[in-house]
């Protein structure tokens, strides 16, 4: 016996009895035990839920057209997916919340130093939105600022860059670029202070055109 139960376990269809002989397995299941277990069960679905609640809610409400909404023409210039993220009314931002920093910084200076580059700033003006178009433009060309001006090397070399912006300039509008007022964030001793406040309004916007622009599908 102790072999027929081994196959049995092994899967075998058959059971060899010893001295009983060959045992049908299918024998002891009857017909209308069968059909009994069938209607016990309503259309033969698993037990278990394939999907929690929450995911079945998900397929009711998912929205099928998915993918680029309101894109430029499939022939426009990179600049207008550009614009798409940072709009006119962000880089305007940019403009009057550096201007902002840059006047506050000065106005709290005692006493500027004859050489200092903070001269240039009132010689050349206030930072202009042509200004910082120009600044964002060429900003990513060079891995290391100095390399700007570099004339050692001709094939190193940017004129072009160096007839926008002098070195002054450039640096100076680098070190008062600002998008957020200084005035405006909550000091590290207030309950609301949060580290990303210097630049969250970027983030806030990036995550807006985001969802206005593209709508995901539903498995990513």
């Amino acid at each position: 016996m102790t072999l027929g139960v081994v196959t049995l376990l092994l899967g075998g269809g058959v059971v060899n009895g010893g001295n009983n002989g060959d045992v049908d397995l299918s024998q002891d299941i009857t017909e209308s035990e069968s059909s009994e277990d069938e209607e016990n069960v309503p259309n033969q679905r698993p037990w278990f839920r394939i999907y929690p609640p929450e995911i079945d809610e998900m397929q009711q409400n998912f929205e099928k057209n998915a993918g680029p909404q309101e894109a430029p023409p499939r022939n426009s210039r990179p600049i207008s997916y550009f614009f798409l993220f940072m709009t006119m009314d962000f880089l305007r931002q940019i403009v009057t919340e550096t201007n902002r920093y840059a006047a506050d910084y000065i106005a709290s200076k005692d006493r500027i130093q004859r050489f200092s580059r903070l001269h240039d700033w009132f010689k050349v003006g206030v930072l202009t939105l042509k200004d910082l178009k120009a600044f964002l433009a060429v900003i990513i060309k060079k891995p290391v600022i100095t390399e700007y001006w570099n004339t050692r090397f001709a094939s190193q070399s940017a004129k072009w860059f160096r007839d926008m912006f002098s070195r002054n300039r450039f640096q100076l509008i680098l070190k008062f670029f600002h998008i957020t007022n200084n005035d405006m964030i909550p000091t590290r001793d207030d309950p609301k202070y949060s580290p990303t406040r210097t630049f969250q309004c970027f983030v806030d916007l990036f995550n807006a055109k985001s969802k206005q622009y593209y709508t995901p599908n539903q498995s990513l």
